[in-house]
């Protein structure tokens, strides 16, 4: 076949291309249980996804199997759609790679589905699956001690975090963790299962993402006097030219590498992985500059942390919300403007205190649909650091949470309802001291 898929019984090692026509009903059969195994759990779009193009290619049609059919079939893209600027079918493509990788790391299968790199036409293999064989007992080894090193990602991760940001956490994890984990008891984890966001959130069987800030950026814009965009972000121009500055500057800008953790990061994970419980091993923290857009582009749960200035990617869901940040250049902050006033509610909220600092914050907690995919985004911002560690203590006391939703009239308990609310913060030398919710305001069906 002139699409690269096998027809022929050509072996190739142990393997041998399967022929699609007399094998096409073990062939749907095969997909059928790949797409039932807990390595496609949980997406229905990398599962129809495969389905699709096994199908299409079985069928004789792969000359059909291309990024902008399967854009406009599968994701109701328009024929015309821009695929460099929208990258759902690779995003979609390269998922299934991995859930097929673990599909056939976890079962034996004399059928073999591939989805080769940089193609969409999958190809279809057979290979000999040997009988499990007694092990013979091995002589007792010599009693010598050699210590294994560590696998890459053991040493690069932990919770997900890369090395630079295990050097900040591994201090306040080790003795704050278990303490927390071992705090919460039974119930109010399982409240937190019961209670928006977190019932749609630890609900499903995806993973959590959670985005957390980049310190670094905000330092070099507070240094330097500019401001970053998030297309600039997005495309990685983290400064600006550092030519118009001098030595001294370039130099401190140079080390802001985007590697350090905020420390009220850390708390908002450790609560997070509190209320998580069982869902642990499915949270994965990820730094903001280690990022791009296609990134977004799952079916993953979010948890961004901190407001544009630390955190650009959020600025992806701010147009969804009625509460969003801006920035005051005579101020020199940023502060929250509310696009939809209602009574009681001011058009502008303006922080007394910046950083470190005793007086007035705001924040937000907005739970928004991600566009185009079927997670969802939790945001988690304040005008300040303090701001933001106010709305990680806020989201995650489900008690505190469900009566304020109830208050508003958003029953906690019941299905999926995006909304958002607004956060009143005092801070004292550095740290919130008390809270207040000026508003809440439900997400109408327009941002879905």
């Amino acid at each position: 076949m002139s699409d690269g898929v096998g027809s022929s019984s050509q072996n190739m090692g142990n393997t041998k291309v399967v022929e699609i026509g007399p094998e096409a009903p073990a062939l749907r059969e095969h997909v059928r249980e790949v797409i039932a195994s807990p390595a496609f759990k949980g997406s229905r779009r990398s599962q129809q996804f495969l389905q699709h193009i096994v199908e299409k290619t079985i069928s004789g049609h792969a000359d059909e199997v291309k990024e902008r059919s399967l854009g406009v079939d599968l994701f109701a893209r328009l024929p015309a759609y821009d695929t460099g600027e929208d990258a759902i079918v690779r995003v979609t493509a390269s998922d299934v790679r991995k859930r097929l990788h673990q599909f056939y790391s976890e079962t034996q299968s004399e059928i073999r589905i591939e989805l080769p790199s940089g193609s969409y036409v999958p190809e279809f293999r057979r290979i000999a699956v040997r009988a499990p064989q007694t092990p013979v007992p091995a002589p007792d080894p010599a009693p010598v001690v050699t210590p294994s090193p560590t696998p890459p990602a053991a040493r690069q991760t932990w919770l997900g975090l890369r090395r630079p940001a295990l050097y900040v956490m591994v201090g306040l994890a080790l003795s704050s963790i278990l303490w927390l984990w071992f705090r919460a008891s039974p119930a109010s984890r399982l409240a937190a299962k019961n209670v928006l966001p977190w019932s749609a959130i630890l609900g499903r069987d995806r993973q959590i993402q959670v985005i957390l800030s980049d310190p670094d950026l905000a330092m070099a814009q507070e240094l330097l006097g500019f401001r970053i965009s998030l297309s600039d972000y997005a495309n990685r121009k983290f400064t600006p030219d550092l030519q118009a500055h001098d030595a001294i500057a370039q130099r401190a800008v140079r080390l802001l590498r985007g590697a350090d953790v905020a420390s009220v990061d850390v708390g908002i994970v450790l609560n997070i992985a509190r209320l998580a419980a069982t869902r642990l091993p499915e949270v994965m923290t990820r730094p903001a500059r280690t990022l791009q857009l296609r990134d977004f582009q799952t079916d993953d749960d979010f948890v961004v942390l901190g407001s544009p200035r630390s955190n650009p990617w959020g600025g992806l869901y701010y147009d969804l919300v009625d509460f969003d940040f801006v920035y005051d250049e005579g101020l020199k902050q940023e502060v929250i403007r509310n696009k939809h006033v209602q009574k009681g509610e001011l058009p502008l909220y303006v922080p007394t205190a910046k950083g470190w600092d005793t007086g007035q914050a705001y924040a937000i907690v907005a739970f928004t649909p991600n566009p185009g995919q079927s997670g969802h985004v939790l945001l988690l911002a304040g005008t300040n650091a303090e701001g933001t560690e106010a709305a990680g203590k806020f989201a995650t006391d489900v008690e505190l949470l469900s009566s304020t939703l109830r208050k508003y009239g958003i029953d906690p308990n019941g299905g999926p309802r995006h909304f958002e609310v607004l956060l009143e913060v005092r801070t004292m030398a550095g740290s919130p001291s008390a809270l207040a919710v000026i508003a809440c305001h439900a997400i109408d069906a327009r941002t879905k």
